[in-house]
């Protein structure tokens, strides 16, 4: 297993975030292990066919996603998508000197915060309730960053 990543201190977290809930965790562990010992059964039977094989590899690929942390947020670095399962660890970083430009738009309750960087960018969700504090992190750590705030009316 790699290394647990250093913390960073989150200054605000995105509502993008995504985790294996407990129901679904204890969902994955039963059906780990139930290729798992179906496969080992087969293999212990003399039958080292497909379907043995199927199973044990579906059994492991079951263990994996029994723990699935997504998280994203704002740290005073920038940007961050976080990745954690059993196996790996995986950040990636969006520095604030590597933003062209934020463009904020709010619909309903929701906030969607779109980073461009070069062609491409990040797209991250928070709740509209969150705008004051993103912009207060905003021009405290990007205070020349250009930011577009759009407002449908519907």
């Amino acid at each position: 297993m790699k290394e647990q990543l250093e913390p960073l201190e989150s200054l605000i977290s995105s509502s993008s975030a995504r985790e294996a809930g407990k129901w679904k965790s204890a969902a994955f562990a039963a059906i780990a292990a139930y290729l798992l010992l179906t496969g080992a059964w087969q293999l212990t039977k003399g039958n080292y066919g497909q379907k043995a094989w199927l199973n044990l590899f579906l059994g492991f690929c079951s263990i994996m996603v029994i723990r699935y942390e997504k998280r994203i947020y704002i740290s005073e670095l920038g940007l961050v998508k976080e990745t954690h399962t059993w196996f790996s660890h995986h950040r990636e970083i969006l520095l604030w000197k590597d933003i062209r430009s934020i463009t904020l738009q709010t619909k309903g309750d929701r906030l969607m915060l779109f980073a461009e960087r070069d062609v491409t960018g990040w797209k991250l969700l928070f709740g509209k309730s969150d705008l004051p504090r993103l912009k207060e992190i905003i021009r405290q750590y990007a205070p020349k960053l250009k930011v577009t705030e759009i407002n449908p009316r519907f």
